[in-house]
């Protein structure tokens, strides 16, 4: 096997070397040289203290990090390094190692020393299986993450979880509810944007409930609609793997119809109908997501696209141009993946409706590129403005709200002048009933 460290990182395990300390590259690194792949960064493990390794190291750029600071980082943007001490109170590399969590990554290499492999994982990387490192489930006792990261790598990989391995793993996974909300986030993370990342919280259902416990209320729920030939969870299951890997659709896929359950009702004809589900589902959603703590951003698109994966786009040019206001349109070809995605995960015999969602996609696409279509931010007056007319600073922001929806349905010219009338004859004399501020979608 031809492995070739890149000199940066050559040069890293050189100057630990030169300063008479081991020096080994391990895990995923090793790993991916194995299966053919580029490593995306580099652990580097050692026998020295972290303070004599960043002494030796005084001409690069280092950092303290992890819990602890048990790695020191290495600033490079093409070769991303981290160091740390081995983690056993042996101090050797073979004890490391043996403490690793999968055979497939308790691997190290050197130039001077070559493949390192005390246990099978060159032997299970050739069969595709991914196995604990050890004879009972302590990997998974001292860090439960390692049962999701498991199926993550499964998933990654296209390997197969040895059957030992699972069964720790189903004995084991109530051990999650100890986790960081933020490891089990990144780890879920990572798992959504592989392929086929459905069929594996479909295999793995019960250990994905320790996490995303509202999934359960899906499973095995009739919807009771022409429109759908699979239960919602199933359904949830095939919009999934009709979405693109992009995280924030992948999110919001997996969430779509989260309260389907607590919003069905039945009409006239005893066909299922859910109220405000896209609304209910994004509010469940935000809190699901804020419990993992996501970021403010992510949480808000994918929130926003998940209230409007259902939303009937208006024929009307004026309220096209409100929705667009209240939705934006840096959004709009994900809202519109997501719209398929639902799509594809229903009924074919009502596949010819895709063709509306294509009509409705070109219509919003076709109002965003006119030059009467304008955001909030060129509005030809401003807070100051309607300060001085005698708005009241508290009311400042719902009539610019009503100033908007007003230009966009061509009852006033987006001029200063014709605005300040406006304000004067239109708005002020009615005053700040709640109805006159509601908004018109």
């Amino acid at each position: 096997m031809n492995i070739v460290i890149p000199k940066p990182v050559n040069e890293v395990l050189n100057v630990i070397n030169e300063n008479g300390y081991e020096a080994y590259i391990i895990g995923g690194a090793v790993r991916n040289w194995v299966m053919g792949l580029k490593p995306s960064n580099y652990d580097i493990s050692t026998d020295a203290e972290l303070t004599a390794v960043k002494k030796a190291l005084k001409d690069y750029n280092t950092f303290f990090c992890g819990v602890g600071n048990s790695r020191l980082g290495i600033v490079n943007s093409k070769f991303p390094m981290e160091v740390s001490k081995y983690r056993t109170r042996e101090n050797t590399l073979e004890s490391d190692l043996a403490s690793r969590d999968f055979t497939m990554n308790a691997l190290a290499y050197s130039d001077e020393d070559g493949l390192i492999d005390y246990s099978t994982g060159l032997q299970d990387i050739k069969n595709k299986i991914i196995r604990l490192n050890g004879e009972d489930d302590k990997v998974f006792q001292e860090d439960p993450l390692r049962i999701l990261r498991a199926i993550r790598l499964s998933a990654e990989y296209g390997m197969k979880i040895d059957t030992q391995t699972q069964r720790f793993m189903n004995e084991d996974k109530e051990l999650l509810a100890d986790v960081a909300n933020e490891r089990i986030r990144d780890e879920l993370s990572k798992l959504l944007v592989v392929p086929r990342c459905e069929f594996y919280l479909k295999k793995y259902f019960e250990i994905i409930l320790e996490v995303l416990p509202e999934l359960s209320l899906l499973e095995n729920f009739n919807q009771n609609d022409p429109h759908h030939i699979y239960d919602a969870l199933e359904h949830t299951f095939v919009s999934l793997k009709s979405v693109e890997p992009k995280l924030e659709l992948r999110l919001a896929m997996l969430f779509h119809d989260i309260s389907k359950p607590f919003t069905y009702t039945k009409n006239s004809n005893g066909t299922a109908y859910y109220k405000d589900h896209g609304k209910k589902s994004s509010d469940m959603a935000r809190e699901i997501m804020n419990r993992l703590k996501f970021s403010k951003k992510i949480i808000q698109r994918v929130t926003k696209l998940i209230e409007y994966h259902d939303y009937e786009i208006p024929d009307n040019d004026a309220k096209i141009k409100q929705f667009l206001t209240k939705f934006g349109t840096e959004d709009i070809d994900d809202l519109f993946k997501v719209k398929k995605a639902n799509w594809y995960a229903k009924n074919p015999a009502y596949s010819s409706e895709i063709s509306k969602l294509e009509n409705d996609y070109n219509r919003l696409k076709k109002s965003t590129r006119k030059t009467s279509f304008i955001k909030k931010n060129e509005i030809k007056i401003d807070g100051s403005d309607l300060i001085s007319l005698g708005v009241e600073q508290e009311n400042v922001g719902e009539v610019i709200n009503r100033i908007y929806y007003d230009i966009l349905a061509n009852n006033v010219k987006n001029n200063h002048e014709k605005l300040i009338d406006y304000v004067i004859n239109e708005i002020l004399p009615k005053g700040y009933d709640e109805d006159l501020f509601k908004e018109i979608i």
